[in-house]
């Protein structure tokens, strides 16, 4: 079956001379994958097709494909720009001007809480990674036949954003879709081992730290966990050792909500909200400027720690109450 906005993006992108490919900042898998996938798709001898990073791949992606085409510094003008999974134009960062200077503005994404503005935008919030979209628009609306590269690509976007398929986002679809990319030959299993079980040194430690902080709220229902920035800077740390701690309180036994914050200086905090059954961290997330998922969202406060758990923790609370 066609979608007439995917059909739409297609054509721009079949027309375009040059892409600039641009996912959220503090790129993840399924950010970086999809870009890549896309960028590989496009670029031949009628396009040439940037993906625009303002910081180095994390360790934990340098395997995928494609990273010849990671450019920091943009071109002088684009015939279209692509924003990819990121559902706020505020991480853009400093490639906004490039977004909004192109000649056509498109943006792929999933996420419930999207507000970018563009000439053609389309969110599938049924779609458990945007590696999916991008999927559908290279194979259902574009015709291109995947190569293993660009199949690696997209099934690294989509295991990173279900968790290897754990996460209730995950869909028959998603499942049929990552077979497909699976025919293709890949090599599925390291992918898995590079995302999910490797981990640096620093991590192994903030793992701790982040451990001995933890306490629970609400008989146990909201777990609570953070990381100083003088944590994160005794141990050298990168943004990517921080990634998925917030799961050691949702992964506790009765959690129905975890709250991760991490100083990324002094005085400001990036918050990471994770539920498991019922409660719309989204929702939550919004309130204090930030947004995502129903059940994994984002936000960034400044001010005193104790001060933004209290104000988490009373959202959470009247979340709480309004599920008992």
């Amino acid at each position: 079956m066609t979608d007439p906005i995917l059909e739409s993006i297609a054509k721009t992108l079949g027309g375009a001379r040059s892409v600039a490919i641009m996912p959220h900042l503090n790129v993840d898998g399924d950010a970086l994958g999809a870009s890549l996938a896309l960028a590989l798709a496009l670029n031949g001898d009628n396009c040439q097709a940037d993906v625009l990073l303002e910081e180095p791949v994390p360790a934990m992606l340098d395997f995928l494909p494609g990273q010849e085409h990671i450019k920091k510094t943009p071109g002088d003008h684009y015939d279209v720009a692509v924003n990819i999974d990121n559902g706020d134009t505020a991480r853009l960062g400093a490639r906004l001007k490039v977004y909004q200077n192109a000649g056509a503005r498109l943006s792929l994404d999933h996420h419930s809480t999207n507000k970018v503005e563009a000439d053609i935008s389309y969110v599938d919030t049924r779609a458990a990674a945007t590696g999916e979209i991008v999927y559908k628009l290279l194979t259902r609306h574009m015709g291109i036949k995947l190569t293993q590269d660009m199949a690696l690509c997209l099934y690294t976007a989509i295991i990173t954003d279900t968790g290897g398929f754990r996460f209730s986002n995950t869909t028959p679809e998603t499942m049929e879709i990552a077979g497909e990319l699976m025919k293709t030959g890949i090599d599925f299993t390291n992918a898995n081992k590079k995302v999910f079980d490797r981990i640096s040194y620093a991590k192994l430690f903030l793992m701790k730290q982040t451990m001995n902080s933890l306490k629970l709220l609400f008989d146990g229902k909201m777990a609570v966990s953070y990381l100083r920035w003088s944590d994160l800077a005794s141990f050298n740390a990168k943004l990517e050792d921080t990634e998925g701690l917030v799961n050691i309180g949702r992964n506790l036994e009765g959690v129905e909500v975890s709250l991760f914050l991490k100083e990324e200086k002094p005085g400001t905090f990036k918050g990471s909200l994770r539920s498991n059954e019922y409660v719309d961290v989204a929702r939550i997330a919004e309130k204090f400027g930030g947004g995502g998922h129903m059940r994994a969202a984002g936000f960034t406060m400044e001010g005193d720690l104790e001060d933004i758990v209290r104000s988490l923790a009373d959202a959470v609370k009247d979340s709480l109450a309004g599920e008992a």
